[in-house]
């Protein structure tokens, strides 16, 4: 009985094959070798933008307050019905000044202030810009260290610039969302009011947003949340905010007691001044 023989196109196929592993394992070692180079540094990148996040959310957070007001409604037999009402506000200062909008504080009969850390303070009006929808409150800011919020330009903003809206939505407290400028110097009418040179940014802004703070990604202040444009009212990516140079310029006024009670001065005056006409008439 003859013994075994190699087939010789067996052995060329059999090393052949084994040749293609071989090139196989190299291919396979090439590619594992280039995503480690990249998907690494991916990763990385992904990882810093959460950490830039929240890193402006635990700067912000704290001066950023939920406003609760107490307003008077009456009903069919004209009985006064209390109605709470929420909205947002902005540590300027640390004496306890907020800045918010001028519709969240508008007709309030009692205002109370939320901090971050949960402590409740009562707040008074101490002036109001309702062509700006902007209102300024005060708090006593006694035993309590408030951290004002740091300003930044919005004349430097850019469409496509990331910014993060910080508020109170359907008093939920503190909550932060992301997006983008969308555009700039809007006109929109609200209420009655026409709105102009306001920044439209795709961050959600929901009920209660409104006297918020908008932010860039370095935590500083850009704008104050204002109103959205939907049919639902609810966000549907289209938030509007007053710039926070026109908040510089307004604040200094609505906060200065002559400007307060000038009308009331003048009113004096002119009440004066005629009731000397009519005596020298006499």
């Amino acid at each position: 009985m003859e013994g075994d023989k190699t087939i010789p196109g067996l052995w060329r196929n059999s090393r052949a094959l084994s040749g293609n592993r071989r090139l196989g394992a190299l291919r396979l070692g090439f590619w594992v070798l280039v995503l480690s180079l990249f998907v690494p540094g991916t990763c990385r990148a992904l990882l810093q933008e959460e950490k830039n996040t929240i890193a402006v959310y635990e700067k912000v957070s704290p001066s950023v307050v939920n406003v609760i007001t107490t307003s008077i409604l009456y009903d069919f037999f004209y009985r006064p019905v209390p109605q709470e009402g929420a909205g947002s506000g902005v540590i300027l200062k640390a004496d306890g000044t907020i800045v918010t909008n001028y519709h969240v504080v508008r007709d309030a009969k009692a205002i109370e202030v939320r901090l971050a850390d949960g402590s409740r303070r009562p707040a008074e009006v101490v002036g109001i810009s309702p062509e700006d929808d902007l209102a300024v409150i005060r708090i006593e800011a006694e035993g309590r260290e408030l951290v004002p919020i740091e300003l930044g330009d919005s004349d430097a903003l850019q469409v496509g610039q990331k910014v993060y809206a910080l508020g109170n939505p359907f008093g939920l407290g503190h909550t932060l969302t992301a997006g983008g400028v969308s555009q700039l110097g809007r006109t929109i009418r609200d209420e009655g009011r026409v709105l102009q040179d306001l920044i439209q940014v795709d961050a959600a802004i929901n009920p209660g947003n409104s006297g918020g703070a908008l932010v860039d990604s370095r935590g500083r202040l850009v704008g104050i949340n204002t109103a959205i444009l939907s049919p639902t009212g609810a966000n549907v990516g289209i938030g509007f905010a007053i710039p926070v140079n026109r908040v510089k310029a307004a604040v200094p006024g609505m906060t200065n007691w002559l400007n307060r009670y000038l009308g009331y001065i003048l009113a004096g005056l002119l009440a004066y001044w005629i009731w000397r006409r009519i005596a020298r008439v006499r």
